[in-house]
């Protein structure tokens, strides 16, 4: 599609970064000047095992199309067990999802250490394709702000 056209769907997605290691992935993208799509907006958690439901529920409320979390690898969590946690918080999270009718392929959650920036681009692309092609979540008569009062409050 024509990035002019003003009718092209840009998902906007959350996504949730673990400082430790997605966080890092993320700066290492851009240290190697990797590009991913635009309506990205990262915010970064000290472990990912702290994200709750109603962190990623707020999120899809206040505009998002989508929400990943991005966690250690499975034995690497500075915190023990934070990408383990986090990760049974999503597999509920997503059997609730679908119980109300949303496609529970808008949430999802990853492993990914620091030195995988380009790994983590390759995962933003894919959500951002299979989000355009589910669609906006809610119709929307307002823009994505540019700072989102989820990324003010976290």
């Amino acid at each position: 599609m024509d990035s002019n056209n003003k009718n092209e769907f840009i998902p906007q997605i959350i996504v949730l970064c673990c400082e430790n290691s997605a966080y890092r992935a993320a700066d290492m993208a851009g240290t190697l000047k990797l590009s991913y799509p635009e309506g990205i907006r990262i915010v970064s958690f000290s472990c990912i095992g702290r994200v709750e439901e109603s962190h990623i529920l707020h999120a899809l409320e206040n505009g998002a199309d989508g929400v990943m979390i991005l966690g250690c690898l499975e034995d690497s969590c500075k915190f023990v067990d934070g990408d383990v946690r986090a990760k049974k918080k999503i597999v509920y999270l997503k059997k609730t999802l679908s119980e109300i009718d949303i496609d529970d392929a808008r949430v999802e959650f990853y492993n990914i250490s620091p030195n995988m920036g380009a790994k983590f681009v390759e995962l933003i692309t894919e959500m951002n394709k299979k989000i355009k092609e589910l669609g906006p979540l809610f119709k929307k008569d307002i823009i994505f702000k540019e700072e989102s009062e989820f990324e003010k409050k976290y």
